[in-house]
């Protein structure tokens, strides 16, 4: 564990800080309105102003999608891409509205996880940062794959065009993205061109961090959990040392269990915030991969332009079973952590209270912290492989039935 410590040089271990590695995530909290811009209150006027930006954007992306999908059901029309995009459009707008009301217990957390924060000991805080930024890069991927996506739709409308309604018509032009109207005379049509492109970056980057604040917020909690475990598997001691180094065990012990406790505490909280996101972000994915399954087992023309969109949904819905998986093996290692050190010899004066505290802390540890979507699914990697199974299952019985 010290060897793995001191993998990172002395300078940028103490380098480290709260704000240092949590910067980037509570930018996009503030920029979203989760949470307050710094030194001000929700309801301070440039707030409310950031407030209402957020708002029209979500509403502007709603009417939209929506539009497109009241003329899609007016020319009698089915298009199973849109349903799908439509699909992750109410999903989002729902995990918006969700994080809307509850981003005062968000601001809560935020606050309880920089107390936690402060509870670290010296070189502790690079093992926080290694999880920390597991998060992070999971968030750039998809952040960078939404940004490019987006940016080659706004790129390639201008050189396609559909054919004409009317026989001596003239070739249609379309929109990078859906639009409630058929736009084709100038300047309309630029304009909308110009004020898709831009508001749909402006989304991607929002849709991106409200799927993600949850990820940032399990990947500290895994960090303090491992910060406790590598303590306690560092405490050493010996039968036949003296009174003052078993005082200075026992201290170092009962922070340990301070410190589990409050991340207890915290985890309980992120729990309580998050089943009713993971709900909404385990339903839409499978969903979606429900749907473009039926359609690519159905249809023999074109069916590859949706195994896209179905890796990106079963990619969605592994995220949401894998940050949850990692929390619940480091809260379950620190109970074995816990019966490895009261195994370590100690000096007689304090090894009745010393192993006490640490057999509680193996009996807290027996229930290790467990999300779950909704409050009734738990979220783990063996979840994620049971209802993949049976859902290739299920596909693999309608295919067989349909030969």
């Amino acid at each position: 564990m010290r060897g793995a410590m001191s993998a990172e040089p002395k300078d940028l271990r103490e380098s480290f800080t709260f704000l240092s590695i949590s910067s980037s995530h509570l930018i996009f909290m503030r920029m979203f309105s989760y949470l307050p811009l710094k030194g001000k209150s929700f309801s301070h006027p440039l707030s409310r102003l950031l407030q209402l930006w957020n708002h029209f954007a979500v509403f502007g992306f709603n009417a939209m999608w929506q539009g497109y999908g009241i003329r899609m059901i007016q020319r009698g029309d089915v298009e199973v891409d849109f349903l799908c995009e439509d699909i992750i459009t109410i999903g989002f707008t729902i995990r918006y509205i969700v994080m809307r009301i509850k981003r005062e217990q968000l601001c809560r957390l935020v606050e309880s996880c920089e107390k936690l924060w402060d509870l670290l000991e010296d070189g502790e805080a690079v093992f926080v940062r290694k999880f920390e930024r597991k998060g992070y890069y999971f968030r750039t991927f998809i952040l960078c794959n939404a940004l490019l996506m987006a940016g080659s739709y706004s790129i390639a409308a201008p050189f396609v065009r559909l054919p004409p309604l009317e026989a001596n018509g003239t070739e249609r032009k379309i929109l990078p993205f859906r639009f409630f109207m058929d736009v084709q005379e100038e300047p309309a049509y630029s304009i909308v061109f110009v004020l898709q492109s831009i508001a749909l970056q402006f989304l991607d980057f929002m849709m991106v961090m409200t799927e993600t604040i949850s990820l940032y917020l399990i990947m500290m909690a895994c960090g303090y959990l491992r910060s406790v475990r590598n303590r306690l598997l560092n405490l050493k001691g010996s039968d036949s040392d003296p009174s003052e180094k078993g005082e200075a065990a026992l201290k170092a012990v009962v922070g340990c269990a301070h410190f589990h406790q409050q991340i207890m505490i915290y985890c309980e909280d992120l729990s309580k915030m998050t089943e009713t996101l993971f709900l909404i972000s385990c339903f839409c994915p499978i969903y979606n991969v429900s749907v473009t399954c039926l359609v690519i087992l159905n249809t023999e023309e074109d069916n590859l332009k949706f195994v896209p969109l179905m890796l990106y949904n079963f990619f969605q819905f592994f995220l949401c079973q894998w940050a949850p998986e990692h929390l619940t093996v480091e809260s379950d290692n620190i109970a074995e952590a816990a019966y490895f050190a009261s195994l370590q010899p100690q000096a007689p004066s304090h090894r009745e209270k010393i192993n006490r505290i640490l057999y509680y802390m193996m009996m807290r540890a027996q229930k290790p912290v467990q999300l779950t979507a909704g409050g009734f699914a738990p979220l783990s990697i063996k979840t994620f492989g049971a209802m993949t199974k049976n859902a290739f299952s299920f596909f693999m019985v309608l295919r067989n039935f349909k030969n």
